[in-house]
């Protein structure tokens, strides 16, 4: 499948991701670049190019910057309270993503921009932390309000996370009941993510999370799955590898253990490729026992990157083809295609 050219913009942005900012934007159609940053969600990076904007541009640029952080301390606030709820009632919560891992990896919150709040909770009932969260002020959103105990099952068993949004915060949340993956994670998998963890102050205000290094491998996991369609999830894994001190032969090990190494090769191929990032030698022998099948993943990748922000059928069907090469088994082979059938279905409920 062709890889499409990238435009004039997309090509300033991926410079810009290598550390070489422009010195001017003649020729570039700053309405595509703006949303070029809204879809990937790197307006922390856009300061550099303010300078360069004329002045009734400067200052959108400057109002989505300031208003995406403001967001961030505002998330953190409600983060806060929601937390604090579940624990007094015995329930454990650990913030993934958000403003905990934007305080965690960069050491500010505005470093990182979000539009929701993502909050596993462990060894409970999904309809009991529901009523919990939803005295706070929150109504579920997906999978939708009313359908029937078969159809909740039904949702339950492929989908481990359920929506809900606070209109008078203005903030969605999604509460995950697992971060497995049920296509390319095993079940059984899961309770390593959460084996150790470590404490991460955010506004006076201590969460639980993973530690750094299944921090960094859920990253590429989750990042991985996506094909990295928001280059955000991407910065975030190059942030890692330059920023943390993590024992990556013991990365590369779990990865093998819950054979998910193929996505964290992919993700490691595609941090070098649009963030000049340094691959630890920890991976070379496996990324060259590998080399022609993770081209391949990644060409994959870089096509839903430089493509549409929603993937048209060709995308989609790029999509499950990329899955499919994620591991030989019949096994899986078979999970990936039932969730294709699966998908519709699961589609009407979240409506």
């Amino acid at each position: 499948m062709h890889t499409p050219k990238p435009t004039k913009e997309q090509q300033l942005l991926f410079k810009l991701l290598k550390g070489a900012p422009p010195t001017s934007l003649e020729g570039i159609d700053t309405a595509k670049l703006f949303d070029l940053f809204r879809r990937h969600r790197l307006f922390p990076l856009a300061p550099e190019l303010l300078p360069l904007l004329e002045e009734g541009e400067r200052e959108r640029w400057k109002k989505a910057i300031y208003t995406r952080t403001i967001r961030s301390m505002h998330h953190i606030a409600v983060l806060s309270q929601l937390t604090k709820a579940l624990e007094k009632a015995g329930i454990e919560a650990i913030p993934i993503k958000g403003p905990v891992l934007s305080q965690h990896l960069y050491g500010n919150i505005g470093a990182r921009h979000f539009s929701d709040l993502d909050v596993l909770v462990r060894g409970v009932e999904s309809q009991q932390v529901i009523k919990i969260v939803e005295k706070l002020g929150f109504s579920l959103k997906f999978p939708r309000p009313g359908i029937s105990a078969r159809q909740w099952k039904y949702y339950t068993r492929h989908k481990k996370h359920f929506g809900l949004y606070n209109g008078e915060q203005g903030v969605m949340l999604e509460l995950h009941t697992s971060i497995e993956n049920h296509v390319v994670l095993k079940p059984d998998d899961v309770s390593l993510f959460l084996k150790e963890t470590e404490m991460v102050e955010v506004g006076g205000t201590s969460f639980r999370c993973m530690n750094k290094a299944y921090t960094f491998l859920y990253l590429t996991l989750h990042g991985g799955v996506h094909q990295y369609r928001r280059l955000f999830w991407l910065r975030d894994v190059a942030e890692a590898l330059e920023q943390w001190e993590i024992d990556h032969r013991n990365v590369l090990a779990i990865s093998q253990k819950m054979r998910i190494e193929h996505i964290l090769g992919v993700s490691l191929l595609l941090s070098k490729a649009f963030f000049n990032t340094e691959i630890p030698p920890a991976y070379s022998d496996y990324l060259e026992r590998n080399r022609k099948l993770l081209q391949k993943l990644t060409h994959s990748s870089v096509r839903m990157i430089t493509g549409p922000e929603f993937p048209d059928m060709k995308g989609k069907i790029g999509r499950h083809i990329f899955m499919l090469r994620l591991k030989s088994s019949l096994r899986h082979k078979y999970r990936v295609i039932s969730e294709i059938a699966h998908r519709l279905t699961i589609g009407k409920l979240m409506e």
